[in-house]
């Protein structure tokens, strides 16, 4: 996977992480497993610092799409968008290169990457 596109993963998982602290429930049902939520600033700090290092055009479709849809970064599994489940099609596959390793969905918009075994 790219460099890019692994950061842009990495922070679709961070962002989880930060979201699910600030919703009650969640919060709540993550503290009767034993996790602790009083300090929840190393995350946010560590977001600011990951997200520093994906370039800026990626990060600003990354924050439009996870606005949207709430997550932004999905996988391509059996030629199928697993945001909007439509097809991929097959110049989507030929076209992932070292100068365009970031693609998007035709149909949705988010930003895709493939699967691997």
């Amino acid at each position: 996977m790219h460099d890019q596109l692994l950061l842009l993963v990495t922070l679709q998982d961070l962002d989880t992480l930060i979201r699910e602290t600030q919703d009650e429930a969640r919060r709540t049902e993550l503290e009767s497993m034993g996790f602790s939520m009083d300090n929840i600033e190393p995350l946010h700090t560590a977001r600011k610092k990951l997200a520093g290092k994906v370039d800026v055009r990626y990060l600003r479709v990354y924050d439009r799409l996870l606005g949207k849809y709430g997550r932004a970064v999905v996988p391509v599994e059996n030629r199928t968008c697993l945001g909007c489940f439509q097809s991929v099609p097959p110049s989507f596959f030929s076209e992932i290169t070292a100068d365009t390793p970031v693609k998007v969905c035709e149909n949705c918009g988010r930003i895709l990457y493939l699967l691997t075994s």
